[in-house]
């Protein structure tokens, strides 16, 4: 996979490209600024990408030199536009001349080249666009997607304003090419991801001599050669708007089908308790009650989440009293689970029993713990000590992770509902799923 180079972006980022199976290096601009470091390490690159922002501008006066040696070779490097500074984007672009960089209008209204490789990640982040900024004095004619800048050079232009001014633009650099994009916030790794996934466009850029650019233009192009061009386009036309559509499919699955599952790994507070509740009722208990919401019109402290009953036609409040009772609290902690949140479990399950007049009871402590790691790198959250609390006291524990796997085996054929009830009803201490 490409050698990757992020500088000013965040730790998460290169967590996240990490986890794609790239190589991936982080550099900052800040007070440790070391530019022997960061010159050896844009060397070492096949993609370079930049989070440009005032800051940047401080430490990479003149960078552009380094840049331009490893384009040179062939190459890609991305600046993502934080701010609209002239400073910080000539440090990096060298001999693109000015550019005004005035914040544009409304950029929930920017148009994309239906040519362009990033026509997909535009139109399905366009929500995340916050900022935009001019790369040209003068709007562009409609229909026309490249700009001349100074020094002859030619900017073939991605994204435009409403008013037709230039946002996104790629420029050759040697045998490589400089993209400068609009931030897309925090899904900036995930336009990194795209980017570096479509191999073939890297292959492109960098690979093999150039002709001038100048020969790519229409008047130059015989009767024979357009007719294969506009076939060309066509095709990619479709290929772009079936890629589209796929996407539209993929997040409205999502959206439908995985949002409670999801939230059970990425979640905290309300919105964590809501998806462990539908979860557990999509597992078949359909008396899984919010036990706020079912005490709202009583005064009284915050203590449990949820309560599972067996299902019947008898009312919750008799349930309550005769029938087995699974009582449930949710936790999030980017650590390990706390022996406070196992103490709050058994301390609320006695308070219940003595409440209810009901022995027929067992607490389950549901937790996303380690919420900041990747679910597949995480831990066991429990200790040893509080899995042996908990076979004593005839508890259970059980992390939101283990919680989606048994859901996504189901859904594979491997478990079934019933047997992952039968799981979490009658296993004391750590409770864990073992799908052939």
């Amino acid at each position: 996979m490409a050698k990757v180079l992020l500088i000013d972006f965040d730790k998460n980022d290169q967590s996240f490209l990490i986890s794609q199976k790239y190589d991936v290096d982080l550099v900052s601009t800040g007070s440790l600024f070391d530019p022997e470091k960061v010159r050896a390490a844009v060397l070492k690159s096949e993609a370079l990408f930049l989070s440009l922002s005032p800051r940047s501008g401080e430490h990479l006066v003149g960078f552009h030199k380094v840049i331009d040696n490893r384009l040179a070779e062939g190459g890609l490097a991305v600046c993502f536009l934080e701010v609209g500074d002239p400073g910080s984007l000539t440090a990096v672009t060298g001999d693109l001349g000015s550019l005004p960089l005035d914040e544009v209008a409304r950029p929930e209204t920017i148009t994309f080249s239906p040519k362009a490789l990033f026509h997909v990640p535009f139109e399905r982040y366009r929500p995340f666009l916050k900022k935009a900024f001019r790369l040209s004095d003068e709007p562009l004619p409609e229909g026309e997607w490249n700009a001349n800048q100074a020094g002859g050079k030619t900017l073939e232009i991605f994204a435009k304003s409403a008013e037709g001014f230039p946002v996104s633009a790629l420029s050759r650099k040697g045998k490589g090419f400089l993209l400068l994009l609009p931030s897309f916030g925090n899904k900036n790794a995930e336009i990194i991801n795209f980017i570096l996934r479509n191999m073939n466009f890297i292959d492109s850029l960098t690979g093999g001599d150039q002709m001038p650019h100048w020969l790519e233009k229409e008047e130059y192009a015989f009767p024979e050669v357009k007719v294969l061009f506009l076939k060309k386009e066509e095709e990619k036309k479709r290929h772009e708007e079936a890629m589209a559509e796929i996407d539209r499919l993929i997040d409205q699955e999502k959206r439908q089908s995985q949002e409670y599952f999801h939230n059970l790994l990425s979640a905290e507070g309300p919105e964590l308790k809501k998806a462990v509740q539908e979860t557990l009722r999509y597992l078949g208990w359909t008396k899984a009650i919010d036990v706020d919401e079912y005490w709202k019109k009583v005064i009284r402290d915050k203590e449990e989440d949820i309560w599972l009953l067996e299902e019947s036609d008898k009312p919750v409040e008799p349930s309550l009293r005769m029938d087995q009772l699974i009582m449930v609290i949710v936790r999030a902690d980017k650590n390990w689970a706390s022996d406070e949140d196992y103490a709050l479990l058994q301390k609320y399950k006695g308070r219940r029993m003595q409440e209810f007049g009901n022995t027929r009871m067992k607490a389950v402590l549901i937790g996303n713990y380690f919420q900041a790691t990747e679910p597949k790198e995480r831990q066991n959250p429990f200790s040893a000590v509080q899995i042996e609390e908990a076979v004593k006291d005839g508890n259970g524990l059980m992390s939101t992770w283990e919680l989606f796997k048994a859901v996504k085996a189901e859904k594979g054929g491997k478990l079934t509902k019933e047997s992952i009830r039968e799981v979490i009803t009658t296993r004391n201490g750590l409770i864990d799923f073992n799908p052939e």
